[in-house]
């Protein structure tokens, strides 16, 4: 196992409570407190791990069992993810649609894997480009300004003429840097993206030796940017909100 896989491996443990070796044996485990259940299919990993409180137990073995079995293959290059079939597994199960949050792709660069699109376009936005910030996210799809988490500052912008065409912002979840990037809906297919999490990834790496990228396993476009500047796949996962719903 690579080191970056093991730095990973223990964030993750430690955020779940879990024991780091789960991350590789998988399996169910009980989360004591929480509101959702989660599935994980990490890469490399003896099989898909799950977790949620007792009382969802049963729920999560319902899930859990359209998972595919066995280890998953690097890349997990899979027709909707390997966590697809879960999430229908949920809806079957009487959840309200938005109560499934993913199935998510998640990635990771170190400072060794990391591919600098350096570009004398991109710089790192301050208050004063907050407007510009702003007006690029008027101008994308809901759905996609949404998703894409661009909502202030540590940024990295691609400006032209004073406008500004793709951003990438950095922000910290569970201590560990994470990218959003939203481009104008014209520019795309240029690389603008590529600089921009480039620029915003390297000023992560400033804080943690990883650094993550987060997508929905339906943004193949988000997912090539992210395997064109340096992340590795780690795994997908997916995250049933509980509520009062099936539960108990």
């Amino acid at each position: 196992m690579t080191d970056w896989r093991s730095e990973v491996d223990a964030w993750w443990a430690a955020r779940l409570r879990l024991p780091p070796a789960a991350l590789r044996t998988g399996g169910t485990w009980v989360m004591p407190g929480s509101g959702h259940i989660a599935v994980m299919a990490v890469t490399g990993a003896d099989r898909p791990l799950g977790y949620g409180p007792a009382r969802a137990l049963p729920v999560l073995r319902q899930v859990m069992a359209a998972v595919p079995a066995g280890p998953l293959a690097e890349g997990g290059r899979f027709t909707g993810g390997p966590l697809a079939p879960a999430a229908r597994a949920a809806a079957a199960s009487g959840f309200r649609p938005e109560a499934a949050i993913g199935p998510a792709w998640h990635g990771y660069v170190t400072a060794a894997s990391l591919i600098r699109e350096r570009s004398p376009a991109v710089r790192p936005l301050s208050p004063a480009d907050l407007p510009l910030l702003s007006r690029l996210r008027e101008q994308a799809p809901p759905g996609e300004r949404d998703e894409s988490g661009t909502t202030g500052l540590p940024a990295y912008g691609y400006l032209d003429g004073g406008a500004l065409l793709a951003v990438a912002c950095l922000g910290l979840w569970h201590e560990m840097p994470t990218l959003g990037v939203l481009t104008h809906p014209a520019h795309r297919g240029r690389g603008l993206a590529r600089a921009v999490v480039a620029a915003a990834a390297q000023a992560g790496l400033d804080r943690r030796p990883v650094v993550q990228y987060r997508a929905w396993r339906g943004n193949a476009a988000s997912i090539a940017v992210a395997r064109h500047t340096g992340f590795a796949y780690y795994c997908d996962g997916l995250v049933i909100d509980l509520g009062d719903e099936r539960t108990g």
